[in-house]
C-alpha cells in the first residue's frame, strides 16, 4: 500500500474520531485511537519534514500544539487537585480530547511533505459523509427510550428529551454544519453533474437528519451566519462595513445573550442554581478557574450537586473551569481562526476565481460560533477542537501557497 493511501486512511480514521462518531458504541473509546493516530501522523511527518530540510517555521509549528497542550492540560489539572484534594493525573488524563489540536501541525506537515491539500479536502468530506451515515445507523440501532431510562450514565449521556421533539440522539452536529454548507456551496458552481446529483442525494440524507434533531437554534444560527457572509465577509471592500457593524453587533449578540440567559435560567431553576455556583467560584479562583474535574474520581457533581455540569454554561462554564485566563485565550483563538478563515478565502477566491466550498464552509461555521459565542463554546470540546485544528492546519497550507507564489 502506498505511503498516501495509509494517510488517507489515517486521516478517515481521526476525522471520524474527532467529530465524534464512535461515541454511539463502546463507551467513546474509539476517541483514544484518534487521538493516538494524530500523535503518530503528528511525529511522523514532523520527522520526515525536518530530514528533507524544510526548515521555514519548523519549529513554530513542531512546540507550538506541545506548549498549548501542556499549558491546558496541566494547570486544569493541577488547580482541581489543589482545590478538590484529588490526584492530579485523574484530571489530567480527564483533558485528554486537548491532544487532538496535534491535527493542526500534523495537517501542516503532512501537506509540507508532499500531500496534496485537495486530496486533504476529499478525504476530510469522505469522512463526514460516513460520519453521517454512522449517526443514521445508530440512531434506529439504538432504543432511544430504553437508552434514556437506563442506568448505564454513558448511554444515558447521549440521549436528550423534551416534550415536543421526544427522545434524540446527540448529533455530530459540527460534521452537520460543513457538510450541510460545503453541499450548498459545492451544488452552484461548475462541477460535473453526476457529483452534483450525488451530493444533492447526501444532502437529502442530512436534511433528514436535521428534521430527526430539531435543532431550531442552531439552525436559525447557520441561516444567519449565511446571511451575514455576503454583506461583512466576501471582499476586502466589505472590512470597512465589518468595522462599522462589529461594534453594534457585539453589542446585540450581549443584549440577546442575556435576554435568553435570562429567560432561560427563569424557566430553569436548576441551570439558574448552576449559574449561580459558577458566578460565585469565579469570583473565588478568577485567574485560573477551578479547573478540570474526572469522572473517575471526585467531580463537579461530588462537590456542587448532581445537576452541576459546567458544560451547559457557555462562557461561563469556560471561566469557571479556566479562568478569566482561559476565556481571553478561549475568544482570541476564536477571532484567531476568524481572521485566518477570511484570508484563505479572499486568497483563494482571488487565485481560481471561484470559492472553496470547504473554505467557504468552515468560514460560515466559524461565524456562526461567534454568533453564538456566549451561550454555546464549542471550540473548547472535541469536535470543536477537531474543527479548529483542521482550520489551523488547512489555512497554514494556504498561506505556504500564498507565500510561494509571492517569491
Amino acid at each position: 500500500m502506498k505511503i498516501k493511501n495509509i494517510i488517507d486512511v489515517t486521516f478517515i480514521l481521526i476525522f471520524f474520531a474527532g467529530f465524534q462518531g464512535g461515541k454511539y458504541f463502546l463507551n467513546n473509546r474509539f476517541q483514544e485511537i484518534g487521538i493516538a493516530l494524530t500523535l503518530g501522523l503528528f511525529l511522523y511527518a514532523a520527522i520526515k519534514v525536518a530530514m528533507s530540510g524544510q526548515k521555514e517555521r519548523w519549529a513554530w509549528w513542531f512546540w507550538s500544539a506541545p506548549l498549548l497542550v501542556l499549558y491546558t492540560m496541566g494547570i486544569a489539572s493541577i488547580t482541581f487537585s489543589v482545590y478538590s484534594d484529588t490526584p492530579t493525573m485523574l484530571s489530567f488524563f480527564a483533558t485528554r480530547e486537548f491532544l487532538i489540536v496535534f491535527l493542526a501541525p500534523a495537517i501542516y506537515f503532512v501537506c509540507k511533505s508532499g500531500y496534496p491539500v485537495k486530496r486533504l479536502e476529499r478525504i476530510l468530506m469522505i469522512s463526514l459523509v460516513i460520519i453521517i451515515f454512522n449517526y443514521l445507523f445508530h440512531y434506529f440501532r439504538i432504543d432511544l427510550q430504553a437508552a434514556f431510562f437506563s442506568s448505564d450514565g454513558y448511554m444515558e449521556y447521549l440521549i436528550t428529551y423534551d416534550e415536543w421533539r421526544g427522545y434524540r440522539l446527540k448529533p455530530p452536529t459540527f460534521a452537520l454544519f460543513i457538510i450541510t454548507l460545503y453541499i450548498c456551496m459545492y451544488l452552484f458552481q461548475k462541477k460535473p453533474l453526476l457529483k452534483k446529483c450525488l451530493w444533492f442525494l447526501v444532502l437529502c440524507i442530512v436534511s433528514y437528519i436535521w428534521f430527526l434533531i430539531k435543532a431550531r437554534s442552531q439552525m436559525a444560527t447557520l441561516a444567519l451566519a449565511m446571511m451575514v457572509y455576503p454583506f461583512l465577509f466576501s471582499r476586502p471592500k466589505r472590512i470597512n462595513i465589518l468595522l462599522l457593524v462589529a461594534p453594534i453587533a457585539l453589542s446585540v449578540i450581549i443584549l440577546v445573550s442575556g435576554i435568553l440567559i435570562e429567560n432561560f435560567v427563569n424557566k430553569d431553576r436548576v441551570r439558574a442554581k448552576s449559574f449561580n455556583t459558577a458566578i460565585e467560584n469565579i469570583y473565588k479562583y478568577p485567574i485560573l478557574g477551578y479547573g478540570q474535574g474526572s469522572n473517575f474520581g471526585k467531580n463537579y457533581q461530588d462537590i456542587f450537586g448532581p445537576k452541576f455540569f459546567p458544560s451547559d454554561l457557555g462562557i461561563i462554564g469556560i471561566t469557571f473551569k479556566y479562568g478569566f485566563t482561559g476565556a481571553f485565550l478561549y475568544v482570541f483563538f476564536n477571532f484567531f481562526l476568524f481572521k485566518r478563515l477570511i484570508r484563505a478565502n479572499w486568497y483563494y477566491r482571488h487565485r481560481y476565481q471561484e470559492h472553496n466550498p470547504l473554505i467557504w464552509a468552515l468560514l460560515i461555521w466559524i461565524t456562526a460560533m461567534t454568533i453564538n459565542l456566549i451561550l454555546n463554546p464549542g471550540l473548547a470540546y472535541m469536535q470543536g477542537l477537531t474543527t479548529a485544528s483542521i482550520v489551523m492546519g488547512l489555512t497554514a497550507c494556504y498561506q505556504a501557497e500564498e507565500r510561494c507564489l509571492e517569491r
